[in-house]
């Protein structure tokens, strides 16, 4: 009988535990200014498995539960902070609206360089035998000299607010963290956040300073599925928040890491981070391959005194091919640099003839002139004596994009040099939407550079009011037409 009883007991003691309450934990380094130095600030956060919170309904029939947190961290010297309070959960109609909410708790504390330690105990208001209790050592490491990142920390979710109370709230947006480095079936894009340091320390001769974004399978490795975005950074400052984006729904499922790299203006690296993550997707997007390999491996036994490329001499060979990396796919573009470093008459051929044999339906030569007459178009729109107009700016994403659907040329707008606006509306040959801006720092004709695009994939300049206007200064300009274009798009 006793032991029936007892059996009874802890049969009901069970019941009234349920399921332990189930939290992951993560935390990052960064750094604010103080005094003119960098000083470092822990970022501890954490997620909490609603489903495992024991939720209860109220006498208006609303689901609700309390989290008692309880945090502690420590260093050598002593307590650094304690902090106890009940994190309330969002108010849910049901049970399963309850069970589904997203809970994520986050702490930003200054520290001292050297080791600290935290100590996070969370219980469970409804069920206080519910407890996570976690403890770990952290190493915060002196502020660099040198121009560096900080870790990269992945994101949930991010987007722009101005509400600067709320604790997630970070350089004009909200930014939820991602506790673990694991993106499953229902995330269509990686969001990522790290912070630039010291880059005004840079001497002004190396500047602009270039930053590429890329997923690989292997650190620093090579990219993954085009994968990959540039930025120009040429306003310096001493902290330099960066939140990037890139949609990965065609990844399949895999080991990677997401690739930051900074280089100068030649071409050297300053620094680079990178961040190993998992993705789950097992339906990856098939994207339509149009790239062909290297043509010459293919047609060997092709006589080239029957086709079309055969009266061309190497010069007219090397400028063909610079006419083709508009519409080079990225092997075909590693291949024509190749060519036109090393050039062979014989492979040149090979590669011009299939590279049109693969995009025309059996009549390679067609092809050719079909678009010989665009090259002929942005050479009368866009050339010089100097400069033939494929090899320009303009020239060149003009072949890439065709025409675009408005063009507003500004050449006389106070305060800033000349300028010109190509606007997509509609998709195109690469489905193009968004902008581009021209600008011609040296007043030359015809010599206007990119200066700054939202179209997906090319160089996006968030500093370009700054090299647009002539005092480097935008306020006044705030009703310009490139404020006006871009700011609607």
């Amino acid at each position: 009988m006793i032991r029936g009883i007892t059996l009874c007991c802890l049969f009901i003691v069970w019941c009234k535990m349920g399921l332990a309450i189930e939290v992951l934990p993560a935390y990052n380094i960064f750094y604010t200014t103080k005094d003119k130095a960098l000083q470092p600030y822990l970022e501890l956060y954490w997620q909490v498995d609603a489903n495992t919170l024991n939720f209860h309904k109220d006498s208006t029939g609303i689901w609700l539960d309390k989290i008692k947190t309880e945090l502690t961290i420590g260093c050598d010297t002593g307590i650094i902070t304690t902090q106890k309070y009940y994190l309330k959960t969002t108010p849910a109609n049901s049970l399963r609206a309850a069970q589904l909410q997203n809970i994520v708790d986050l702490h930003r504390i200054s520290l001292p360089e050297g080791k600290v330690y935290y100590n996070l105990i969370l219980t469970d208001a409804n069920n206080e035998v519910s407890i996570y209790e976690h403890s770990d050592t952290i190493n915060v490491p002196e502020a660099y000299e040198k121009t560096h990142y900080s870790r990269i920390q992945l994101l949930d979710t991010a987007y722009e607010s101005d509400q600067k109370n709320n604790i997630f709230y970070r350089a004009g947006q909200l930014q939820i963290p991602l506790c673990l480095n694991f993106l499953d079936d229902n995330r269509k894009h990686i969001h990522a956040y790290t912070e630039l340091y010291n880059a005004h320390k840079i001497n002004d001769s190396l500047l602009p300073l270039t930053e590429d974004i890329y997923i690989s399978k292997k650190e620093y490795g090579s990219v993954e599925h085009e994968l990959h975005n540039t930025d120009t950074l040429n306003t310096i400052q001493e902290i330099i928040p960066i939140q990037h984006s890139m949609k990965i729904d065609m990844l399949p499922s895999g080991n990677y890491y997401l690739n930051y790299v900074l280089k100068d203006k030649k071409g050297k690296d300053v620094t680079k981070q990178s961040l190993f993550f998992q993705l789950i997707n097992m339906n990856p997007v098939v994207k339509k391959d149009t790239s062909t390999q290297p043509a010459w491996e293919k047609v060997n036994v092709l006589e080239l005194s029957e086709t079309f490329v055969h009266k061309y001499t190497t010069a007219q060979l090397k400028a063909i091919l610079k006419m083709l990396l508009p519409i080079s796919s990225k092997s075909e573009h590693a291949n024509i640099e190749i060519f036109l470093s090393e050039p062979d008459d014989t492979y040149m051929r090979y590669f011009i003839y299939n590279f049109w044999k693969a995009r025309s339906t059996g009549d390679a030569e067609k092809g050719w002139e079909k678009y010989t007459k665009k090259v002929k178009e942005v050479n009368r729109l866009f050339g010089s004596s100097i400069t033939a107009g494929y090899e320009t700016d303009r020239g060149f994403y003009q072949l890439k994009y065709g025409e675009p659907d408005q063009r507003v040329i500004v050449t006389n707008e106070q305060g800033a040099f000349p300028y010109e606006i190509w606007v997509y509306n509609a998709p195109g040959t690469q489905s193009t939407q968004g902008v581009f801006l021209f600008y011609s720092p040296e007043f030359m004709i015809n010599d206007y550079k990119l200066l700054h695009s939202t179209v997906i994939g090319e160089t996006r300049n968030t500093a370009w009011r700054s090299l647009l206007y002539k005092t480097g200064q935008a306020s006044d300009n705030l009703n310009s037409r490139a404020e006006q274009i871009i700011r609607n798009k």
